[in-house]
């Protein structure tokens, strides 16, 4: 463990981008989960099979169908959009409208229960063989001595402008603002006449649906097989955690700030230890600040 390396830019620029990217997928998947709990108090344990969904449908539309890049990113989000409102309407709020006070407990029993379901599913229709695409973008960029492939690229790229868009979605637009006020006091965005079901059920499907972009997005990394999604949902977890619940930019610099802890763990330690490093700062911020990094009090998405 030598830290003069890090006197070395071009070893500090490499660790830097590294873990960018890797910070990257965790911030997308964190997005999305965080975009769930924030709104509906929902802790979704099947968004990691959401996120092998959006895998397999990326290989099927680019290779299967020939289709481009672009085109399975766009039908992995379309397709779990879809498939997290199904979820939503059709199992989850049942249990909101049937369950009373005890409704979130079920729920939080229906999304484990999800993960076996997924993952058997997976396994019975496509197999469980590992089925990815080798690389989105062919050749690679030099920056600064430092070489980053184009696939890294994209996928740097396509967190910042989704992460930005949702937040500016939320936000922003009359939707978005219908969703956050649900999210702050439901029975008074309901006195209001909106449709506080559908918003349920849209948010669900937008949370699902980066869920899926992850997944495609990753397929060169994380090529589609039944039981891929556990590692990034557990990292997601982590990160809202680190950024704070319902905390979208919080997620989405907890997601960055971990990837690089993890890349500088693997350099300077060993491959293994960032996930010991992860739990560890998970723990200390449930001690030292429940709330999140970057919680804001009061604050929502």
């Amino acid at each position: 463990m030598d830290f003069s390396l890090l006197l070395d830019p071009s070893i500090l620029l490499e660790l830097l981008a590294q873990g960018l990217v890797r910070g990257s997928m965790y911030a997308l998947m964190a997005v999305g989960l965080s975009l769930i709990f924030g709104i509906l108090n929902v802790v979704n344990f099947a968004h990691g099979e959401l996120f092998m969904i959006g895998a397999y449908v990326m290989y099927f539309v680019v290779a299967s169908l020939g289709f481009p890049i672009l085109a399975g990113i766009a039908a992995a989000a379309v397709v779990l959009f879809v498939v997290g409102m199904l979820i939503e309407r059709v199992l989850i709020d049942p249990l909101r409208r049937r369950s009373g006070r005890g409704w979130l407990l079920d729920a939080f029993v229906l999304t484990i229960g999800l993960t076996v379901v997924f993952q058997n599913l997976a396994t019975e229709l496509v197999g469980s063989r590992r089925q990815g695409l080798v690389e989105m973008i062919p050749g690679s960029l030099d920056i600064m001595g430092i070489s980053l492939s184009y696939d890294r690229l994209v996928i740097l790229a396509a967190t910042l402008v989704v992460g930005a868009g949702v937040w500016l979605f939320v936000r922003y637009t009359p939707l978005g603002k219908a969703i956050r006020a649900t999210g702050q006091d439901a029975e008074a965005a309901r006195a209001l006449g909106i449709s506080v079901r559908q918003i349920y059920m849209i948010t669900f499907g937008i949370g699902a649906s980066l869920a899926g972009i992850s997944g495609a997005l990753l397929i060169t990394i994380f090529p589609a097989y039944p039981t891929v999604g556990m590692l990034p949902a557990m990292k997601s977890f982590a990160v809202v955690v680190l950024g704070g619940l319902g905390n979208l930019p919080g997620a989405i610099v907890g997601g960055f700030l971990l990837g690089i802890i993890e890349a500088f763990a693997v350099f300077f330690l060993a491959a293994g230890w960032q996930h010991v490093l992860t739990a560890a700062l998970v723990v200390l911020v449930l001690v030292i600040r429940p709330q999140g990094l970057f919680a804001v009090q009061g604050a929502r998405p």
